[in-house]
């Protein structure tokens, strides 16, 4: 059986030579047991991804060399956005790491009137990375910093069209929201306990407004059914023109 080959992302990945070095050198080296003459393949967003080979390894740092491009970068690509009113820790990595691999490209953590945590951005940035290797993706999510709701909702990133998850308050299902190809979307997402009332009403004001399930989801579980259903809906429309 063929050894699988790993797959790490590296910000130094320019030149034909290039050092890996700290956390990445132990992930290669300690973790995916990378030797000297083995193949691996790195990537980052700004020149692809490439086949790679050990050159020598010494402490605290290993040097390497790119062999050949394997996917190089799409200069035209459409961002998805996610803001989340931050949960516990552990459903907040699962959000995290499981949207990453759905294809958010951008993180948003707010906090709203009924929020009790914060994001550990250094943690989070491991679990996004994590989850950007294995899913093969070509790029990691940037992970904004905090922002209060109500800033957050009444100064909306403009270049993205923003819906947001209200439940109980309207019928428009995700499934009868208009998707326009080659556009970035953005969806919005409560706490565990839900928006306030005059959450909901700026969402109203601001925001394209769709349910998503005759049951009340959890926080985690609403980020990922919209993300999943609007790749479904966009690949659908892609297909059809």
């Amino acid at each position: 059986m063929a050894k699988h080959i790993a797959r790490i992302y590296c910000p130094q990945l320019f030149g034909e030579f290039f050092y890996i070095v700290e956390s990445q050198l132990i992930h290669l080296v300690s973790v995916l047991k990378v030797q000297k003459n083995e193949k691996f393949i790195a990537f980052n967003e700004e020149v692809g991804e490439w086949l790679c080979t050990v050159v020598s390894v010494e402490k605290g740092k290993l040097l390497a060399k790119r062999l050949e491009l394997l996917r190089a970068i799409s200069l035209e690509r459409e961002k998805l956005a996610l803001a989340f009113c931050v949960i516990k820790p552990d459903k907040t990595k699962f959000l995290m790491e499981k949207c990453t691999e759905l294809g958010v490209t951008d993180f948003y953590p707010l906090i709203s009137r009924y929020t009790n945590y914060n994001v550990n951005l250094s943690k989070s940035k491991l679990i996004v990375t994590g989850a950007a290797e294995q899913s093969e993706r070509l790029d990691i999510p940037h992970i904004h910093s905090e922002t209060k709701f109500e800033n957050f909702v009444n100064d909306l990133p403009l270049n993205f069209n923003w819906i947001s998850a209200v439940e109980r308050q309207i019928s428009k299902s995700i499934l009868d929201i208009e998707i326009v190809p080659h556009m970035n979307y953005g969806f919005i997402i409560g706490p565990e306990g839900g928006f306030s009332q005059t959450e909901i009403e700026l969402l109203l004001e601001k925001t394209i407004q769709v349910t998503l399930s005759n049951n009340i989801l959890r926080s985690e579980t609403a980020a990922i059914s919209c993300i999943s259903v609007f790749n479904v809906l966009m690949r659908k429309r892609s297909s059809s023109d």
